[in-house]
């Protein structure tokens, strides 16, 4: 049975579809299984496409891998028990230790009741051992073609993006001010391209127009928090930058800008090295992984029609990775289901890494659920305590708010955002901008 008690979530509890009158409870009783819907519906449309890459082999095995997604489909909606992963991969292992744990602490741990963190993870992850389990599909990305049609329709944005970023790029003594506005637009439009988020339309690709590109600050963002001064001030005291850590959210669009924040970076701020963390695996619909950055960086290069600039940056990209002055990495901590405080004890190595990081610019919503803890926290929590210790380095966020966690507003800001509505933080016009 699913949960039925009327219950807004606690204060300083962590999110769960057990209180049914949460954002929490309706991912898991409509969200996922949509999004789980939507993955069979593209393999029953596109099976010949497949088949035609993968090998006639691949035609039963969609059929296996739609029976597996059919069941976990139902597994969600009827509340059944959270099972062991059965694959041999390397972070099965954790994943089965980590619900392990979690089962001798609360006992049963089901869908409805489990942390919406954790259980929102584990569906990724049984969703890619569906694949994982066959023959010819075990790399299979079910949102790639989703992530790849995105990109394609902001191809014109891009084009208007690249443009002004080359008037900068191009020009040598640059002065100060210009490089702090140019710092703050870029910014600002690297959290503006956060809202093109295939998990909040359900696995539909949308791709930014050119309009939206040229005027999307004034457009729809409300800032909830602007650290974006002081993320300024601590960069431009500093004549000796080793690293800065860029963890990645979404492909598409929104590397597309990722990335030319990452140029300026490199080449305006003076950073020597610019570490970019991809996704291990396919994961939240459109989160960027190594194949998704290394792609859009080859389709840049093919795209000249549309404009010489993208191309010229496709090129320039691939030459800053061939030098090592950026450095593509992912791990297995990204997309295992334990929140940032523990990542010293659960992967320390990744968190010594980053303490050698000048700053870790963290992108989109499930690195903020992350770095929170998925909290309830109370919305006037100060961010560096919502971190609850983890400080490998200077933080910042750069967020669309599209779900309950948040911190780090003043006690007028809460009262505001409480009169817009009970579903006020799904909208997608509201921003953060926060530093620790």
């Amino acid at each position: 049975m699913l949960p039925g008690n009327n219950n807004v979530t606690p204060k300083h509890a962590r999110r769960s579809a057990k209180y049914d009158k949460s954002l929490a409870y309706f991912t898991m009783k409509d969200g996922l299984p949509v999004i789980l819907t939507r993955i069979v519906d593209y393999l029953v449309r596109c099976k010949e496409e497949i088949i035609q890459q993968y090998g006639e082999k691949a035609r039963e095995e969609i059929k296996t891998v739609i029976g597996r997604l059919s069941e976990l489909k139902n597994e969600i909606q009827t509340n059944k028990l959270i099972v062991p992963l059965m694959c041999e991969a390397e972070d099965a292992d954790q994943w089965n230790a980590f619900l392990g744990d979690q089962e001798n602490r609360d006992g049963e741990v089901r869908w409805f009741t489990t942390v919406s963190l954790h259980a929102e993870c584990y569906m990724y992850r049984r969703v890619k051992q569906s694949f994982e389990l066959t023959g010819s599909l075990r790399k299979f990305d079910p949102f790639f073609a989703g992530k790849e049609t995105s990109f394609m329709s902001s191809l014109e944005a891009c084009v208007k993006i690249a443009e002004k970023q080359f008037q900068l790029l191009r020009r040598d003594d640059v002065p100060q001010d210009e490089i702090k506005q140019q710092f703050m637009e870029l910014i600002k439009l690297s959290l503006y391209s956060n809202k093109f988020d295939m998990a909040m339309t359900l696995g539909i690709s949308k791709g930014a127009t050119n309009e939206e590109a040229l005027d999307y600050a004034g457009r729809f963002l409300d800032y909830l928090s602007d650290d974006s001064e002081d993320i300024w001030e601590y960069l431009s005291q500093s004549e000796d930058i080793q690293v800065i850590d860029v963890v990645l959210d979404n492909a598409g669009f929104e590397l597309f800008v990722d990335l030319c924040l990452a140029d300026f970076l490199y080449t305006c701020i003076g950073a020597k090295r610019v570490r970019l963390h991809a996704k291990a695996m396919p994961w939240f619909v459109s989160n960027a992984t190594l194949r998704d950055v290394n792609w859009l960086i080859e389709t840049l290069s093919r795209v000249g029609a549309y404009s010489p600039g993208l191309p010229e940056l496709g090129k320039r990209w691939r030459k800053y990775f061939d030098c090592g002055v950026w450095i593509l990495e992912t791990s297995s901590f990204w997309t295992l289901p334990y929140d940032f405080s523990e990542m010293e004890r659960v992967d320390g190595d990744l968190y010594q890494s980053l303490t050698d990081s000048f700053l870790i610019i963290f992108k989109g919503d499930i690195n903020y659920r992350k770095l929170l803890g998925d909290i309830n926290w109370p919305f006037t929590t100060s961010f560096h305590s919502a971190l609850r210790g983890f400080s490998p380095a200077h933080i910042a966020v750069l967020r669309i708010v599209k779900s309950d966690v948040l911190c780090g507003l003043t006690a007028d800001q809460e009262e505001t955002v409480l009169t817009k509505g009970p579903r006020w933080y799904t909208h997608g016009q509201y921003a953060a901008i926060q530093y620790d």
